[in-house]
């Protein structure tokens, strides 16, 4: 009897010296998460109906409160999709935050005002005030020649819970259309990346349970970081997917809560001796039933009353634009051939009309659906819906986003940026094109080929294609002259990543129009936003 007793707290004290798991045994650990909450400071939608940190904070404090052993996490996207962001740069949403979350990893839109802003924006110089407190994780990007950004930015954080030493590290995608120049020659594998985190953390660092807090979208996730040795549970992020219930992928834990702060996730898993095991995985709605934290009630109404008083700006949250009589939605549906969206169609409209109505040309307008960022939903239309679905960029003067440019392309330019366009569509909609005055068709089960090859084939007369099909392209109607030229408007942004996959124009303005104002316009002189999808791009595999 002796002889086993001893036995028994002998073995649980060498388990306990190496990997903690004995303390662990039938430990319970819950992790709140959220993900591409894009500055979505104040409530939003036709009433007020949903989100707003105020009352995420309700619920992250409630729960904290309420349960032992919780981690609270958010995986990128932070900044950008509001007026809160464009006047405040996202500082004081991060200082709310560090208060209720343990970590957060860095999104591909931290990035977009450049580099030298995120480090101002961490450092709190931006604002004149005290550093951001929250840890801010990414292991795939080499910062060594920006000491004091990587002073700010880990790679990874070790934190114990309930006796549990839970290893955190962050990924961020890595798509050259997200990304500046200068930010994507930072960035490295996040798969690389997240195995050496995860044996790193594992093997010498010692923790129990590594998370692995991704910015890399579900696809992704699934099909790729789950494969990754040594990793127990993936908090994913940048596809918007509202998950109701955990993916379980090679023996990975997956979960994601959608978009603009409209769920709180929470995961809920069984840490044992064997590994990590699933007990619960929820959305909890963020909306009108949740009281609002009263103690963030004069921040919020004062960061408010900045905007509104902003001459750049005025009641953005009040004043009426338009209204949609149903959701004008901006995402790919992959089940139906269609693949125009309601807000791709009207937002490529209003740029192509914006940029003949301040006197250059246009033939067609292009925009990027990963540049369209949120639905329009039914009802009254103000301002901040309007920012929240062009929200990109960043103009210092006006306080809005990116501008449009014009630009003079030959139709076999064209036919290139529009193969690029669906080459990886089945996997992220990000560089697909929403078009006006241009219809084209496509067949995702064709293998892709390279822009600049497309062209080739066509100069020396080779009839091979890749999966736009060159003799559905038609300009207002008209079959492509492939020979002849086009104006092209089309976002700065979208205009400069074209240019770097070698497809240069014959000729570029810029028309000075902001895409926030061309989009306000429109919206405000139409009055009534009945736009649908019209199959101005259709995927021919889909019947």
């Amino acid at each position: 009897m002796k002889r086993s007793y001893w036995l028994v707290l002998v073995s649980c004290l060498v388990l306990l010296s190496g990997s903690g798991l004995c303390a662990a045994e039938k430990t319970y650990l819950t992790i709140l998460h959220t993900n591409d909450t894009h500055s979505t400071m104040m409530p939003y939608g036709p009433h007020d109906d949903w989100g707003g940190i105020a009352r995420m904070s309700m619920r992250i404090k409630e729960l904290k409160a309420g349960g032992q052993n919780v981690l609270v996490l958010n995986t990128g996207d932070v900044f950008v999709g509001s007026f809160e962001f464009n006047k405040y740069l996202g500082y004081p949403e991060l200082k709310i935050m560090e208060g209720l979350y343990d970590a957060m990893c860095l999104g591909n839109h931290e990035f977009d005002l450049g580099l030298d802003a995120l480090t101002g924006v961490l450092s709190g110089a931006i604002a004149g005030g005290s550093p951001v407190g929250l840890p801010v994780l990414c292991a795939n990007i080499n910062l060594d020649s920006r000491p004091v950004l990587k002073n700010f930015v880990k790679p990874y954080i070790v934190k114990e819970v309930g006796g549990v030493k839970v290893g955190l590290f962050g990924v961020v995608e890595k798509n050259a259309i997200d990304y500046s120049a200068a930010v994507y020659g930072l960035l490295t594998d996040p798969f690389a990346a997240a195995g050496q985190m995860a044996w790193i953390l594992k093997n010498v660092e010692g923790a129990d349970i590594v998370v692995c807090l991704s910015h890399l979208g579900k696809i992704f996730e699934v099909t790729g970081l789950s494969q990754v040795p040594g990793i127990d549970i993936i908090v994913g992020g940048h596809s918007h997917d509202a998950l109701p219930d955990a993916i379980v992928a090679n023996g990975k834990i997956i979960v994601q809560a959608g978009e603009f702060g409209q769920y709180l996730g929470k995961l809920v898993v069984k840490i044992t001796g064997s590994g990590v095991k699933l007990v619960s995985d929820r959305l909890l709605p963020v909306d009108d039933k949740v009281h609002e934290d009263p103690t963030l009630k004069g921040t919020l109404n004062g960061l408010r009353a900045g905007i509104v008083n902003d001459p750049r700006f005025g009641p953005v949250y009040s004043r009426f634009v338009a209204t949609a009589p149903w959701d004008l939605t901006e995402r790919l549906d992959l089940s139906v051939p269609e693949r125009d969206t309601p807000l791709g169609n009207l937002v490529a409209d209003a740029i192509r009309a914006s940029v003949r109505s301040a006197g250059y040309p246009a033939d067609i307008a292009l925009e990027a659906s990963g540049y369209i960022a949120a639905t329009i939903h039914t009802g009254k239309v103000v301002g901040n819906d309007v920012m929240k679905a062009v929200p990109y960029g960043y103009d210092p003067a006006s306080g809005l986003g990116f501008k449009i440019d014009t630009v003079l392309l030959a139709g076999l330019q064209i036919l290139a940026g529009l193969e690029f366009s669906v080459s990886m569509v089945e996997y992220a909609d990000d560089a697909a094109m929403q078009v006006s005055g241009l219809t084209f068709k496509y067949d995702v089960t064709r293998t892709p080929m390279a822009p600049l090859q497309l062209i080739a084939n066509m100069m020396g007369g080779i009839m091979e294609f890749g999966r736009v099909d060159p003799f559905s392209i038609k300009v207002n109607g008209q079959p492509i002259d492939f020979m002849g030229v086009y104006w092209v408007a089309l976002n700065e942004m979208l205009h400069g990543f074209l240019v770097s996959q070698g497809i240069t124009p014959y000729m570029e303005m810029s028309t000075g129009v902001l895409l926030y104002n061309a989009v306000h316009g429109f919206m405000a002189e139409r009055r009534f936003l009945d736009y649908r999808a019209e199959g101005r791009v259709v995927d021919t595999s889909v019947k």
